[in-house]
């Protein structure tokens, strides 16, 4: 018995072994993602004080939104794998039977086996504002 808890342990490290390894994959696109909302929205205020023509804004608009859809679809991934990973969790607990796990991990489970509809809004938010923020001033006159 004492020889299937440790291997239970030692699986369980490597479930968050890994999760850590894609959370740092995850930040690195998301700091990635944050400064690519930025440069839209600074190319669009440049080039509006440039006195951009209309292909230059549709090429700017077309900018922004990948730059907002990129960031939709790392929040639906950011929220799969943490789903992902609380899914891994529990399927490990029950093929522990009798052993269980750790009360970290136990936590995890029951706080991320469902999708996070307000940790998804608050990413879908700030990835349209900064649609909004790089266009808005592209096809509507903002100096009144």
């Amino acid at each position: 018995m004492e020889e299937l808890a440790i291997q239970s342990a030692m699986f369980e490290i490597g479930l968050w072994d890994t999760y850590q390894t894609g959370r740092g994959a995850n930040a690195s696109v998301g700091i990635a993602m944050v400064i690519a909302v930025w440069v839209a929205a600074r190319f669009s205020s440049v080039a509006m004080e440039k006195g951009v023509n209309l292909v230059g804004k549709i090429i700017l608009t077309a900018f922004a939104a990948s730059v907002a859809l990129g960031g939709i679809g790392l929040v639906e991934t950011v929220d799969a794998v943490w789903v992902g990973h609380a899914d891994a969790l529990a399927g490990l607990d029950v093929a522990n039977g009798d052993i269980d796990l750790s009360a970290g991990s136990q936590l995890y489970i029951d706080l991320n086996s469902e999708s996070n509809v307000l940790r998804k809004t608050m990413g879908y938010v700030f990835y349209v504002a900064g649609f909004l923020i790089a266009t808005v001033q592209l096809w509507f006159d903002t100096t009144k």
